[in-house]
């Protein structure tokens, strides 16, 4: 995928996020989770039953809030202390798999992961290269060494799908 693929790439969900929202009302919550992609209802349900600690039946309930939580996903940036605490991302690229961009790369300080796996992200909601940190749908994560031919390599060793596709975040041609 080109830079211009996305309205924001560096935002990915924002604008399916910021519809979402407009055309949210509180009379009809079904109809708007019925409007979400895949990756969203996925979330939706992560959100109600991890975040909430409520059963997943209960999601159109708390679809409104699901969509402001995600719209702060996409929009507050890290504070110091929050990228102090944050695992590394070392010689990652952003990619696409459907709907769905998240990040590969080799994760270090990852609360769940043992140092220096590869790893494929949640989904990306925000990222910040020049500012060296993401922001997925579970955390965020400080950035170093932006390797976009990392997908190519990974996709020709056969660890990811052919049809998974980079997002550049640059405007630079990868062949």
């Amino acid at each position: 995928m080109d830079f211009d693929d996305y309205i924001d790439p560096y935002r990915p969900f924002s604008d399916e996020v910021d519809t979402l929202l407009a055309l949210f009302h509180d009379d009809s919550p079904n109809w708007t989770v019925q409007q979400l992609t895949p990756c969203f209802r996925h979330l939706l349900e992560d959100y109600v039953e991890r975040l909430l600690n409520r059963p997943a039946c209960e999601r159109e309930k708390h679809v409104h809030q699901f969509l402001k939580h995600a719209a702060q996903l996409g929009s507050a940036p890290p504070s110091q202390a929050e990228l102090d605490q944050a695992p590394v991302l070392h010689g990652w690229c952003a990619a696409v798999l459907g709907s769905t961009p998240f990040l590969i790369g080799q994760s270090t300080g990852h609360p769940l992961l043992r140092r220096g796996v590869r790893t494929r992200t949640s989904p990306l909601f925000q990222i910040a290269p020049d500012y060296a940190w993401a922001r997925t749908w579970n955390r965020y994560y400080a950035l170093s060494g932006y390797t976009p031919e990392l997908l190519f390599k990974l996709q020709a060793d056969g660890v990811v799908a052919a049809d998974v596709q980079l997002i550049r975040l640059d405007r630079s041609s990868l062949h």
